[in-house]
């Protein structure tokens, strides 16, 4: 910041300003005072902004005092006094007293804040967050790869399981079929076993026409039935 810049928060003097722009009254006796190449909007508290600018909201950001040589308090909203001269609150407003004087009743001390400690602050609050991505994206990518170093392990274990789960059911179902084919060979031997023997079927030869005897003539010799015989014994007797 140049040496010419003015802009900050404005001095709290008792009585009138001394070669400055007067900003009006806080409270009595006290008035604002600016130096004399600034000016003071009417604003938040009071600060001091070049000419036709409003600068309220780079005090508030990087508080400090429109003149070097002052020394800044905080009384919910930035103040300065004369170097040497303490900030004090009365009730809620600002004044500045000289140090060792006595303060008026009631009225509550402030302690002075350092101006370059917020500019510091500010710095170091802008920094810091650069510095952070890096163990972010290491952890990402190590919690990637690690997912990623996972997944064939998952389904090697997955192969290995439906593997193991196929085979047990290949021999499942050849016991279960030779089960039941020894199951079907024993009833078969126990039906065969359980059959009576077939009874055997007698065959007669065929007789066939019994050839009249011949004689050693050749004419054929006729033999009586025993009915014949009967008739003939009857006959003779008679």
């Amino acid at each position: 910041m140049s040496a010419s810049d003015f802009s900050g928060w404005a001095i709290r003097r008792n009585g009138s300003c001394v070669g400055e722009v007067d900003c009006g009254v806080t409270r009595d006796p006290f008035h604002a005072c600016c130096p004399s190449s600034t000016e003071c909007p009417s604003q938040y508290n009071v600060a001091c902004c070049p000419f036709g600018k409003n600068c309220t909201a780079a005090a508030v950001e990087t508080p400090k005092c429109a003149n070097g040589s002052w020394v800044m308090f905080d009384n919910a909203g930035f103040f300065c006094c004369e170097k040497g001269y303490i900030g004090y609150n009365y009730r809620g407003t600002d004044g500045c007293s000289k140090s060792g004087a006595s303060l008026p009743d009631g009225a509550l001390p402030l302690a002075e804040i350092s101006q370059a400690s917020f500019s510091s602050s500010s710095t170091t609050s802008t920094t810091t967050p650069t510095a952070t991505p890096a163990p972010d994206s290491q952890s990402n990518s190590d919690s990637d790869s690690s997912s990623n170093n996972a997944i064939p392990v998952g389904a090697i274990i997955g192969g290995v399981l439906g593997g193991v789960a196929f085979l047990a059911l290949v021999i499942l179902c050849l016991w279960f079929v030779r089960r039941r084919k020894a199951r079907v060979e024993d009833a078969t031997q126990s039906f065969m076993l359980n059959q009576e023997p077939p009874v055997p079927i007698r065959t007669e030869k065929y007789a066939g026409t019994v050839a009249p005897s011949q004689e050693i003539d050749g004419n054929p010799r006729a033999e009586l039935s025993n009915d014949a015989a009967t008739a003939t014994k009857t006959y003779e007797l008679a």
